[in-house]
């Protein structure tokens, strides 16, 4: 009896500490600036992260004082996640980080006055993706031909997908008109 009790003891332990070892996900940049690579880590459950760059000088990795806040999207009902893109105009890096559930999101910025990431306060509509069956995942990336950024908003169940570019005039982001097939992997 005590080897089964002990045996469920660590089984029920050591799933535990799997599953949560399964949280962390992680992306990156490259800043031409100082043509350096950043890493993000984040446990998807909390949004808790932790920036990363190479430390040249003592050739390690060393984790950067300020990061993102500790809860990115507050009110989360799903996983938060990031994506990251380098505006070469600018020469600075914007996250984003939204709740797959829901499809909310806030963008981050670096406010060098204030040295703390201060979030965007026009960000995507509150549900970018309406009628989203599965997870709400997000791409981001920045054309350097017309400088400006784009998110596309895409669905996990079916690959629905809305792409939204930046509107200086209206000082908003807008959907595209045209996107992608509702069914990207469909045969035609």
């Amino acid at each position: 009896m005590k080897s089964l009790k002990l045996f469920l003891f660590v089984t029920i332990m050591s799933s535990g500490f799997l599953k949560a070892q399964n949280n962390i996900r992680m992306t990156s940049y490259f800043d031409i600036n100082d043509s350096k690579s950043y890493y993000i880590a984040w446990d998807i459950k909390t949004g808790k992260s932790i920036q990363y760059y190479w430390n040249g000088t003592d050739s390690r990795w060393d984790a950067f004082e300020i990061n993102l806040p500790a809860s990115p999207v507050p009110g989360a009902l799903g996983n938060i996640m990031f994506d990251v893109y380098y505006d070469h105009t600018d020469k600075k890096a914007y996250y984003i980080a939204w709740d797959t559930k829901t499809g909310k999101s806030i963008q981050y910025y670096w406010n060098g006055t204030e040295s703390k990431w201060s979030a965007f306060e026009i960000n995507l509509p509150p549900s970018p993706l309406p009628g989203a069956l599965g997870d709400i995942l997000i791409k981001s990336y920045f054309d350097s031909n017309d400088s400006k950024a784009y998110y596309i908003v895409y669905d996990t169940n079916g690959g629905r997908s809305i792409q939204y570019y930046w509107n200086g005039n209206e000082s908003k982001w807008n959907a595209f008109e045209i996107n992608l097939p509702p069914k990207p992997l469909a045969g035609k």
